[in-house]
């Protein structure tokens, strides 16, 4: 992992932003927040957050369905082992994890498995993209450097997923079309070589199988708004044990704001990428630099150790081991075997 550019790379970008989100910082006043802070509010601030990791369980039932018809309750652990990789392993392995952990485990396919991740992401983005343009739109904050802040992620990030949905979208709803063009594009490979790759583009299509149902994209989308307004309702919780208030619609754009700044290359666990843009919203919003420090170091442990020692717990209850873990993030879905693509 120390020889890997991209973990340096992660922790150049993550010190950058945890120094420009202590930058102005009074520490006595930190202090002070910190020692004054009621802590009580965070146990309904969890059981907020895992309201919202429960019904995303149910919404990746729904993804799966073309796949394998798979129960939430089977699902939840899985989920929640996908959060503790990524927060304590490198590279956002969990997304890779979840895949093969549910391909090992209940003999689907890993790269149908993965599609269906990629799928989930791709609604995270836009509803979190839709919920910073909603309000932006509605309460506007002029200019300073939180409001230009918040208006970069919606240029960067408002493109990016509604061209990723409308790209999958037609993939899924021409997947015959799509089959000839990969073959075409891997004619000239070696047979067997082309037959492996084939049959993971396919397991792959099968995976965004789900995108071919109005009815099912809406369920989806739906759930999405539901499963962020209950992280949201974390943010809000917490606060309510600090010395400040701001409404309840920017704890939902400090939400967007974070979760879509963590896309970025960072430490494992968000460090810097979550803290900068969750400080700059709050202060964009009139909160005091070092209350707003404080309560995102307070925030951020919150979401971080709960569901990193539960998932330790699901994964030494499924019989895995962190070195499995890594072993198998760092590989691809590309590498399993075309018996289990079909």
């Amino acid at each position: 992992m120390l020889r890997n550019w991209r973990f340096w790379l992660g922790v150049v970008i993550s010190l950058f932003f945890l120094v420009l989100a202590f930058r102005g910082v009074q520490l006595q006043e930190a202090w002070r927040a910190l020692s004054t802070a009621n802590y009580l509010f965070v146990i309904p601030g969890l059981v907020s957050y895992f309201i919202g990791v429960w019904l995303r369980s149910i919404r990746w039932r729904i993804l799966l369905r073309p796949v394998r018809d798979a129960t939430a309750g089977r699902l939840f652990p899985v989920v929640v082992i996908g959060y503790m990789a990524n927060n304590i392993l490198p590279a956002r392995l969990g997304e890779l994890v979840r895949a093969y952990i549910l391909g090992e485990q209940e003999k689907v396919s890993k790269s149908a498995t993965l599609a269906t991740i990629v799928v989930e992401r791709m609604f995270d983005g836009l509803t979190m993209v839709g919920f910073m343009i909603f309000i932006l739109w509605f309460f506007p904050l002029g200019t300073g450097s939180g409001a230009d802040l918040l208006g970069g992620i919606i240029r960067v990030g408002a493109p990016l997923f509604v061209i990723a949905l409308v790209l999958f979208l037609v993939i899924a709803s021409w997947r015959s079309a799509a089959m000839r063009l990969t073959n075409m594009l891997l004619a000239f490979l070696p047979v067997s070589l082309r037959a492996k790759l084939g049959g993971l583009v396919s397991a792959f299509l099968d995976g965004l199988g789900i995108l071919r149902s109005p009815r099912e994209v809406l369920a989806v989308f739906v759930l999405s708004i539901v499963i962020w307004l209950f992280e949201a309702g974390m943010y809000y919780i917490i606060m309510l044990g600090f010395a400040f208030r701001v409404p309840f619609y920017v704890l939902v754009l400090a939400t967007a704001a974070a979760n879509l700044f963590t896309i970025a290359p960072s430490t494992p666990g968000y460090v810097g990428v979550f803290d900068f843009p969750v400080r700059a919203t709050l202060t964009a919003y009139g909160v005091a630099e070092s209350v707003a420090i404080t309560y995102t170091l307070v925030l951020h442990v919150a979401l971080w150790v709960p569901i990193t020692l539960l998932g330790l717990f699901y994964l030494w209850h499924e019989g895995l081991s962190l070195g499995w873990l890594q072993q198998r993030g760092a590989a691809h879905p590309a590498s399993e075997s075309t018996d289990n693509v079909m």
